[in-house]
């Protein structure tokens, strides 16, 4: 890895600790080095077996500031969150966790220095979170060299070799000399480990990087692609303890390890919102607006309930192991007294501050496309827009990118000069009429044209603001349907809508693009899922059980 080196503009910011690595392991080199490799799983898994396909590569992989602020949270206990908006993003593919865009510049490098600091300023104000790092008393080299191999494991998320021991123990002893105490000394030792490059990395290694050979991870390799994968975080010790003894390089203890961290009520909700939260649009809601003209129900309290729903009702097809296929059609619902108003249902449990489960059949709303959020953020704000409801149905759940539309095209009501929120129909038709623009309509605006009896923030009508009736009869590809129940059975009856999935959760899974290359593993891991009911837990463990999880080869 290269080493990060601190300029002379941040050397004041630098202080004690750069006084007490002496140029030793960070203002002039790297702090941890990447060239060992202690992982005792290296090679456990066995040579590649034939015609196994292609487990890819990636690069190393900075966390990004929801991977940051968990891991710190969850090993340390602190409650900082220091990965903020300034923080160095990156996003590609629709998804803020892949490798090739998570770069680190001076500035950000410096960003990662500073809240070392205050996060081990923090640990050690509080007893409790204390003892997570002080876990022997005593101020002999031994206590010392435990310590930074106990929480050394934790935040590299491996072994440290016993250079690194070394290394982090000649930071205690120069704190020592330059008067702090002993617990003085060891926070500068967590200072240090927060701002090493294997703490603010996750790093696999290849032994021979610049060729295609294929080789199996290494057991503490493979408990991190998990733990980010399902948690946004580091391995729990538990986690570690299964590398560390290989046992998790089986198949029965890597299935065994997913069911655990699934049933995990707190950090299982990570995958939900950061998969959910990105794929099907849910973080964007609290920021959607409507207009408050037209539309007088909606408001930040009612974006926020509503971008809850959306996570809850992901949340319990892989809690409850539903199958996939009926994504589309389960008539579940999570509602507060102002989705319900919204809705014309009524709620569980009225006045209740959370989101409660129902069930409703009698009206006419069912499946993630009923859901309010999803019919608010893929329309206008002061309309519906059967275009943007039927491009995002085509692009997001069933992964065919719709062409951008040619140059110089004018919206619809300047081809019309109609009022779009009485005649959208009548507006798409006239629109359609333009033969460069009917052949890409024709494959996804009968998606939204089922759903315009859903409003501009989701809720149901069956007749425009000027009394016209709705027509939710559509068309797409030559295929007619009616509704939101015709949009429900096309869609989750069409083939790409299991594969869409699959591939958009081998994306986040493994922090990568996906390749040509990837298609036979791909089609691999679908037909694993679906030999059985296919619920989201089966497809997680489908995806970690393939060899494009579990090995790697180098760039060349």
């Amino acid at each position: 890895m290269e080493a990060f080196v601190v300029s002379p503009r941040r050397s004041q910011a630098c202080g004690l600790l750069c006084a007490l690595l002496g140029g030793l392991v960070a203002c002039s080199g790297e702090i941890g080095s990447s060239g060992s490799n202690p992982d005792p799983g290296v090679g456990g898994a066995g040579p590649p077996s034939p015609g196994a396909v292609d487990p890819g590569t990636k690069g190393i992989h900075r966390l990004n500031s929801a991977e940051y602020n968990n891991t710190v949270g969850d090993v340390l206990g602190t409650r900082l969150q220091p990965a903020n908006a300034s923080w160095l993003t990156g996003e590609i593919g629709g998804f803020d966790n892949i490798a090739a865009v998570l770069d680190v510049d001076e500035e950000q490098y410096g960003r990662y220095f500073d809240s070392a600091g205050a996060i081990a300023d923090d640990v050690f104000a509080a007893p409790d979170l204390k003892s997570r790092v002080m876990v022997c008393a005593t101020e002999d080299t031994g206590c010392v060299q435990s310590i930074i191999r106990t929480t050394g494991r934790r935040l590299f998320r491996r072994p440290l070799d016993n250079d690194e021991v070394g290394t982090y123990q000649k930071v205690y002893t120069a704190a020592k000399k330059l008067g702090e105490t002993h617990e003085g000394s060891v926070k500068q030792v967590l200072r240090a480990l927060l701002s090493s490059g294997e703490f603010i990395f996750r790093i696999e290694n290849d032994a021979r990087p610049n060729t295609l050979d294929r080789h199996p991870l290494g057991a503490f390799e493979l408990a991190a692609r998990l733990s980010y994968f399902l948690w946004s975080s580091a391995p729990d010790d538990a986690l570690l303890d299964a590398a560390a003894d290989n046992s998790l390089l089986t198949d029965a203890k890597l299935i065994a390890s997913v069911d655990r961290m699934l049933g995990d009520p707190v950090k299982s909700t990570r995958l939900v919102e950061n998969f959910v939260g990105q794929w099907l649009g849910a973080r964007k809601l609290p920021e959607h607006s409507a207009n408050p003209m037209i539309f007088s129900d909606w408001s930040p309290a009612l974006a926020t309930t509503l971008t809850k729903e959306m996570y809850l009702y992901f949340g319990d097809f892989l809690k409850n192991d539903r199958t996939w296929m009926d994504f589309m059609k389960a008539d579940v619902n999570f509602v507060d007294d102002a989705v319900a108003k919204l809705y014309g249902i009524t709620a569980g449990t009225p006045g209740a501050t959370t989101p409660q489960r129902v069930e409703v059949t009698t009206d006419q709303r069912f499946g993630f496309a009923g859901l309010g959020g999803f019919l608010a953020l893929s329309s206008l704000a002061d309309r519906t827009s059967p275009t943007t409801r039927g491009r995002w149905i085509l692009g997001n759940l069933m992964c065919q990118e719709p062409p951008a539309p040619p140059k110089g095209v004018p919206d619809l009501g300047g081809v019309t000069g109609l009022d779009l929120t009485k005649s959208i129909r009548v507006a798409l038709e006239e629109h359609r009429k333009n033969a460069s623009c009917a052949a890409c309509h024709s494959i996804f605006d009968g998606f939204g044209l089922a759903l315009e009896n859903f409003d501009a923030i989701g809720r149901f009508r069956t007749a425009y603001p000027d009394g016209s009736s709705i027509d939710a009869r559509a068309e797409v590809s030559g295929a007619s349907f009616e509704g939101l129940s015709g949009l429900a059975d096309y869609v989750s009856q069409d083939p790409r809508f299991s594969t869409c999935v699959t591939q958009t959760m081998f994306k986040y899974s493994l922090g990568r693009l996906v390749t040509a290359e990837d298609a036979p593993a791909l089609d691999k891991i679908k037909e694993r899922w679906l030999q059985g009911t296919p619920s989201l837990r089966r497809l997680v463990q489908s995806l970690v059980l393939a060899d494009t999880f579990r090995s790697r080869h180098g760039a060349n």
